[in-house]
C-alpha cells in the first residue's frame, strides 16, 4: 500500500520511533528483498541520519517538546517557555527535512510509506 509522507508524517514517523523499528525489520531480514524495500531502504536511512544528527544537539527540553508534539499531538503553545528558542529551530529541522532528495522520496511519482 502505498501513501504519501509529508513534512509531518516524516517528522511523526522519527520522533514516534517507526523509523528505528523500520530499520530494525530491514536489518533482522536482509533476505527480504523486493522492490518496496528497494526503493525505500535508502530514502529510510537517510532520514534517521539527518534526524539524528539534528536531535542530537537538542537541549532535553527541545527534545522532550518534539517528542510531545509528534508522539501525543500537543501543541507547540503548550511549550511557551522552550518554544521561543524552538521557532527558529524549527524552521531549520523543516529545511533538513526539505533537503531530502525528492527522487530519494518519491517512486513513480508518489511518495512511499514504508510501515502503512
Amino acid at each position: 500500500m502505498t501513501t504519501t509522507w509529508t513534512d509531518r508524517e516524516i517528522l511523526k514517523s522519527y520522533f514516534r520511533g517507526i523509523i528505528d523499528l523500520q530499520i530494525e525489520y530491514m536489518n533482522n531480514y536482509p533476505e527480504m528483498n523486493n522492490d518496496y524495500r528497494r526503493d525505500n531502504e535508502a530514502f529510510i536511512k537517510t532520514v534517521k541520519t539527518v534526524l539524528d544528527e539534528f536531535s542530537s544537539k537538542l537541549t532535553p527540553e527541545l527534545k522532550d517538546m518534539y517528542v510531545s508534539k509528534y508522539k501525543n499531538n500537543k501543541p507547540f503553545i503548550e511549550f511557551y517557555n522552550v518554544c521561543c528558542s524552538a521557532y527558529r529551530l524549527y524552521y531549520v529541522l523543516k529545511q533538513r527535512i526539505k533537503r531530502l532528495s525528492q527522487q530519494d522520496r518519491t517512486t513513480q511519482g508518489k511518495i512511499i510509506c514504508v510501515m502503512c
